[in-house]
């Protein structure tokens, strides 16, 4: 999780050169000052009003390539580098440290520092110009950044950009770029509003957009700056409510021209499209399928995946197409040998042909010395089965969300890794084992959000693969059966957004983030939060790398339950500063460069909010566990991020409209009369109305920015009020520690400073000889009292004893009826001991019952008589038993 360092830098701040890229209304003439109020209200107007009663679509006015910046501004777009601004600044401070610690010539050298400072504001950034009439609501750069889509609200414009080093020339007049209007008679104002305009990853020389409109059309075009019809029509139409219900290949999926009627359908019910998003960015270390997948997100919160959508010609990496090979090709044999329904296997026979098709084509290699394009090659796009996709969907969200009906604004998905088993088959085992896993889920993670802010993170088990509708045919020969609804499996669901901070126009974003592709940033009206995915990646892809499936179901709720993953707020809007649009925060954008280091920056009306972030460059996934208590003592350690600076509103430091009323106003006919005494009339009671208005609008934004600013300097007195008492609570601890201080009540002053903790020490090593001294008394009197130690010899005969005394005792402490194994313990003493008393019992009381049972009947005692020698070899027996044992 990344740490906010700080938040806007100085050099971005008002009266920065980095800041007047921002802005529009800074250092206006008078004449400007009134053109511009008026301007800025009718746009922000505009913007309102387009909102509230059009499709609505997330603002991603900012765009990047490396260090450079395009922001729009008004509706005009302007570029700057980040890393020049940064440099300037710096270097403005160091002359300005230069001034102050010279003084010969201070007066001299301010002036023309001065001098120097009216030129900062414009030599760093650029007005581009763009031939376009509505309010620009999206800009999009290509890959590999030649190319930039702009975004209306109906319309799309391609712009050619210039080099990096042309655009940074010393000249500061606007430069106007050649551009394209895409599809002229396509996407004009009266069809579907554009949602989403997206380059394709595998576009070659990522010339490849595809742009998906209100009303589910999916349009792909193949523009090519050297062809100037390649603008005006699409390579490829699908209208994706005829596709939902089609039944072959062979069915005209072609949106709806502009003469035909389109009525209204049930089948068109549903199918608003909120967002869309390829599922991979088409690198190596992606599997292969997701890059060729088209994600949409409806409004009403269905998911549809069309795949794969491809351009006539296409490029990829040769790993990639190898491990698409190897699936296929164990598919079909899997398929082959298991039972599979006839819909299942048509699917894997046209997946196989497709493949082969591909395989038999001699790849080009693609020509340019571009780093996007470098290493792959480029491959036509197979003619059977066919351009067009199936629409697979709409996918269900388990387990359901209950009493909630979602509203999705935008979707994200993150492509499944490529597996390593598939990318090395075939290799030797030696290079397989060397193989070390990339960190990342076997499986794709689709993120969607919602309007009120939620962030629902979802698994696709089953992973999208290739599919297309049947042949006429095939169709006739195959019987219907019920299609299974494909499923995402619900992990984890994030809230960003309180349910009274949301509002109607509410519109959230997606942000990737550039220092892992399983985080990205969630921007809207309440700020910027950063979600990372890391902490439960390692556990979840032990459990789907798996094969095992017993207990899966209760292994699976106890990672969703106990797993969560991270949330930071990054940016949150200023307290007291009024904004009248709602959709005033612009989807953030990340950088990661050596200049400005890991930097988020973002737009709020027309001024840039920043946040310097820090992430430690060692870390990795499997890392990301739970803090140590080593970890939470540096952590103590380490300084909290500073308070963002304070911003004054623009009511401060904006010229008054009040000073240009007369020349706004007033008719030139009727201005001598104002020169005039004042007469009871009706233009000066209207006079009068207006200039009070715009003098109570701005004493009213006036009040509302000095309130801010006075309960600001509140705060601030109250924590540096309670940084002092915290301050002095340590130096009374500090004093008490070292002696610093004397008696109150008149005693002599103490031992100070190290001499009072040597004389601790003293103390200490005193009461040790002490406690040394006792314990050698008290052993010596009990050396006395038990007498002389024993020898080794007697230690010797006391083990004997003992070990005798084990074997003659009976361990089962003295129980006669103890029923213990006697062919265990047979030759054992104590056991032969027990069998000769028990045999001497045994006999004491057989003679006993013999001479009672006789005693009646034989009354002459030499009638029953043992003789003498055999009862005096029984008692010596008896007598030898006993002494023996």
């Amino acid at each position: 999780m990344p740490r906010v360092i700080s938040y806007t830098p100085a050099w971005l701040s008002r009266s920065a050169p980095g800041y007047e890229v921002f802005s529009s209304s800074t250092k206006p003439s008078l004449s400007e000052i009134s053109n511009g109020n008026i301007s800025k209200a009718s746009v922000n107007a505009s913007v309102n009003t387009s909102s509230s009663n059009s499709h609505l679509i997330a603002r991603r006015i900012l765009a990047r390539r490396g260090t450079e910046i395009f922001v729009v501004v008004g509706n005009t777009i302007r570029w700057s580098d980040l890393s020049t601004l940064k440099n300037v600044w710096e270097l403005r401070d160091k002359n300005t440290e230069d001034v102050q610690d010279s003084p010969k010539g201070k007066g001299r050298n301010r002036g023309s520092h001065d001098a120097g400072d009216e030129d900062l504001s414009t030599r760093h950034y650029r007005t581009l110009k763009v031939p376009v009439s509505q309010q620009i609501r999206q800009l999009i750069p290509s890959p590999n950044g030649d190319l930039l889509a702009i975004l209306t609200s109906h319309t799309v414009h391609i712009a050619i950009l210039p080099d990096p080093s042309h655009l940074g020339q010393p000249d500061t007049g606007p430069i106007r770029l050649k551009a394209y209007t895409l599809g002229p008679t396509t996407h004009v104002l009266s069809q579907s509003p554009v949602v989403s305009a997206l380059w394709h990853p595998l576009g070659v020389a990522g010339e490849c957009l595809v742009t998906v409109t209100a009303e589910a059309v999916v349009r792909l075009w193949e523009v090519n700056r050297d062809d100037r019809w390649s603008f005006d029509a699409p390579k490829l139409t699908i209208d994706l409510k005829k596709l939902a219900n089609g039944k072959s290949a062979e069915d005209d999926f072609s949106a709806a021209t502009m003469k035909s009627n389109r009525g209204f359908s049930l089948d068109g019910l549903g199918m608003e499209v909120a967002a869309a998003c390829f599922g991979g960015n088409g690198s190596n270390a992606e599997s292969g399928w997701p890059s060729m997948t088209l994600w949409i997100a409806m409004k009403e919160g269905d998911v549809y995946a069309l795949c794969p959508l491809l351009p006539s010609k296409w490029q990829c990496w040769d790993s990639i197409i190898s491990v698409l090979t190897t699936s296929t090709v164990a598919k079909a044999g899997f398929m082959q040998d298991e039972m599979c329904t006839v819909e299942e296997q048509r699917q894997c026979d046209e997946q196989y042909q497709w493949m082969m098709e591909i395989d038999k084509q001699e790849s080009m290699p693609v020509t340019g010395g571009d780093e996007f394009i470098c290493g792959a090659s480029v491959y036509e796009r197979p003619m059977y089965p066919g351009p067009i996709p199936k629409l697979q969907g709409p996918f269900q969200i388990l387990p359901d969300e209950p009493e909630e009906d979602l509203e999705l604004s935008d979707i994200h998905v993150i492509a499944a890794k490529v597996d390593p088993e598939e990318l090395l088959y075939g290799e030797e085992e030696d290079l397989r084992s060397q193989t070390i896993d990339q960190p990342g889920l076997s499986r794709s993670v689709v993120c969607l959000l919602t309007r009120s802010g939620r962030v629902l993170i979802c698994l696709d088990l089953d992973g999208v693969e290739a599919q297309w509708l049947p042949s006429r045919k095939l169709r006739a020969k195959l019987t219907y059966e019920l299609a299974q609804q494909p499923e995402l499996i619900l992990i984890e669901a994030v809230d960003t957004l309180k349910q009274e901070d949301a509002s109607n126009t509410e519109y959230p974003a997606f942000s990737q983030d550039v220092q892992s592709s399983y985080s990205f940033l969630v921007t809207h009206s309440n700020g910027v939060f950063f979600i990372s995915l890391d902490p439960w990646l390692p556990s979840l892809e032990k459990e789907l790398q798996n094969p095992g499936t017993e207990g899966a179901i209760f292994r699976m709720g106890v990672l969703a339950n106990e797993l969560k993953c991270l949330r930071e707020w990054i940016l949150r809007p200023e307290f007291g500063v009024e904004r009248t649009d709602i959709e005033s925060y612009a989807a953030c954008i990340i950088f990661q460069n050596m200049d400005l280091g890991y930097f988020l920056l973002t737009v709020v009306g027309e001024q840039p909010q920043v946040a310097v972030l820090d992430l430690p460059s060692n870390i990795t996934i499997n890392e990301v566990t739970s803090p140590s208590a080593d970890d939470v003592e540096l952590n103590l350690l380490t300084i909290g991020p500073t308070r963002s600076a304070y911003h004054p509103p623009e009511s401060l430091w904006a010229k008054s409209s009040l000073s240009t009323l007369v020349d706004t106003y007033v008719q030139p006919r009727h201005r001598k009369a104002l020169k005039e005494e004042v007469r009871l009339s009706a233009a000066t009671l209207d006079l009068v109305t207006q200039a009070h208005r715009i003098l109570s609008r701005e004493t009213h934004q006036l009040g509302i920015a000095a309130a801010d600013l006075f309960r600001r300097c509140q705060r601030m007195q109250e924590e540096l009020r309670d940084q002092i008492q915290r301050a002095n609570a340590v130096a009374e601890r500090i004093e008490n520690l070292n002696g610093d201080y004397a008696d109150d009540y008149g005693e002599k002053e103490k031992v100070q400073g190290s001499e009072r903790i040597e004389e601790r020490f003293k103390n200490a090593r005193t009461k040790q000889e002490d406690l040394v001294k006792r314990y050698e008394v008290v052993r010596r009197k009990l050396a006395r009292a038990g007498g002389r130690t024993l020898s080794e010899k007697e230690r010797a005969w006391v083990r004997e004893v003992e070990g005798l005394g084990k074997a003659a005792l009976d361990p089962a402490s003295g129980s006669e009826d103890s029923s213990d194994d006697e062919d265990e313990h047979k030759h054992e003493p104590w056991r032969r001991y027990r069998a000769a008393r028990n045999l001497a019992n045994e006999l004491v009381a057989h003679s006993q019952d013999v001479s009672d049972s006789n005693r009646g009947e034989y009354t002459n005692g030499s009638e029953f008589k043992v003789p003498r020698d055999i009862r005096k070899a029984k008692m010596a027996q008896v007598m030898g038993l006993l002494e023996r044992e």
